[in-house]
């Protein structure tokens, strides 16, 4: 799996005089385009080389390591997500070993800065990894990894994706982990709560609070039991130390060819994803994007995974009925998927926050990241939490019921569009029975586990 921040190790042999034939040329390439990246290619010139990234991605900011035999001119393509193409023909590797495709690379200013102290960048490296996105060991060095980890937490904050440490990307980062200190009993923050400087109440229209007794909790996957481990890693893989095991599990659904949607806190802090689909086939999956604060979580699978899910293009109405379709406890229920009906009975989320909606239909642990749909059978949101109702009746000695959280579509479908993912709409019009509306998500829904 290849998380944000990533230094891809690549090779390629190309067609090259004998004299030259095995001189090794190593270089780097750097994403510039702002999109990730899912094909890199080097070619001799006038020809088409083979995607050296098949399967992987750059992030924005991410640099890939190539390793080939052959003469110092080539031709280097990158292609996004999007199908952008970013070309750069004749480019002589020897002379410049590392080329910025896209965007023109960050040049140094006079009186800029000066670079980071090793302990800052140590400490940045913490809180990176706490809010995963695995900058790598706290080493306190600033290197290609480090920086495609800050450049990738920039773009979820809204900052220009630079890959340095100034002021601005230090306040963030000091700001999200504060929040994510306050976490859930499972480990990881709870969905969609900010906290503000110094505690200062959450106001009508923001996220709900992340401390008290009516906080959502994520719906936190189910370990298997037993738990699978996979095979060994290779001995070149910085992981090898033990093999991996399923630490947890939870749901996605396709979205587009080769691309699924799932929760963060379901794949966040994971050493792998894998997928299962209809058939029982496992498959890895790579992190693509995530959003820590809206909850949502990008992953590239197999192009003939299934037929994508269709979201809806009118808002939800109170009173809507919705069906919930995933993966809940893992193990105790079976391996199956689980069928659940409710409706929507607000169409905004704790504390009146207007990213989410509340659904009575019932979910459990492993729900996370599955699909919310109507009776059409179109993608209203995403199931992505559910009311702490034992601290709420902790609190007003009446239990409450048949309180869970979902994921706005609209806010899911932009979430998509920002990383280059069109997703499809439909109006709802028809009105099909729960078991129907559940043969049309399923074999679209995907088990997904979070190995470590």
């Amino acid at each position: 799996m290849l998380l944000p921040a990533a230094l891809l190790v690549v090779s390629a042999t190309l067609a090259a005089t004998p004299a030259r034939a095995s001189e090794e040329v190593r270089f780097r390439v750097v994403n510039r385009t702002g999109e990730i990246v899912t094909g890199l290619h080097v070619a001799a010139p006038g020809e088409v080389g083979r995607n050296l990234i098949a399967g992987r991605a750059m992030p924005p900011g991410a640099i890939a390591e190539v390793t080939r035999r052959g003469g110092c001119t080539v031709d280097l393509r990158l292609v996004t997500a999007r199908g952008a193409v970013h070309d750069r023909p004749g480019t002589d590797v020897c002379a410049s070993p590392e080329i910025a495709i896209g965007m023109a690379a960050p040049r140094p200013l006079s009186g800029q800065p000066q670079a980071p102290s090793p302990d800052l960048v140590a400490a940045a490296q913490r809180l990176l990894d706490s809010l995963g996105f695995t900058p790598g060991p706290a080493d306190g060095v600033m290197g290609p990894r480090t920086q495609g980890a800050i450049a990738a937490f920039q773009r979820t904050r809204g900052l220009a994706p630079t890959g340095r440490l100034d002021g601005e990307t230090l306040a963030a980062l000091r700001a999200a982990s504060a929040a994510s200190t306050l976490q859930s009993p499972d480990g990881k923050p709870p969905p969609l709560a900010t906290q503000r400087p110094g505690g200062a109440p959450v106001v009508p229209g923001k996220p709900p609070p992340a401390v008290g007794p009516d906080r959502p909790e994520p719906i936190r996957g189910g370990v298997a039991a037993p738990a699978q481990p996979i095979p060994r890693p290779s001995p070149q893989d910085p992981f090898a130390q033990r093999p991996m095991q399923r630490a947890s599990t939870g749901t996605g659904f396709v979205v587009a060819e080769g691309r699924l949607l799932t929760s963060h806190h379901v794949v966040a802090n994971c050493r792998a994803v894998n997928g299962v689909f209809p058939g029982n086939r496992r498959l890895p999956l790579t992190v693509l994007a995530r959003d820590a604060e809206r909850d949502l979580a990008l992953l590239a699978g197999p192009l003939d995974a299934a037929p994508p899910l269709v979201f809806r293009e009118n808002p939800p109405r109170r009173g809507d009925e919705v069906v919930t379709y995933g993966f809940p406890l893992t193990g105790i229920l079976g391996s199956g998927p689980t069928l659940t009906t409710g409706e929507v009975s607000a169409l905004t989320g704790l504390r009146d926050d207007p990213n989410t909606m509340i659904i009575s239909a019932p979910v459990q642990s492993g729900n996370s990241g599955g699909p919310l749909l109507d009776r059409s059978g179109n993608v209203v949101g995403v199931v992505v939490a559910k009311l702490a109702a034992l601290r709420v009746a902790e609190r007003i000695g009446d239990l409450p019921q048949n309180v869970n959280i979902a994921i706005h579509g609209r806010v899911a479908m932009d979430f998509l569009r920002r990383n280059g993912v069109a997703p499809r709409t439909a109006p709802s019009q028809a009105h099909r029975p729960a078991a129907e509306v559940g043969e049309i998500a399923h074999p679209s829904t995907v088990l997904i586990e979070c190995m470590r």
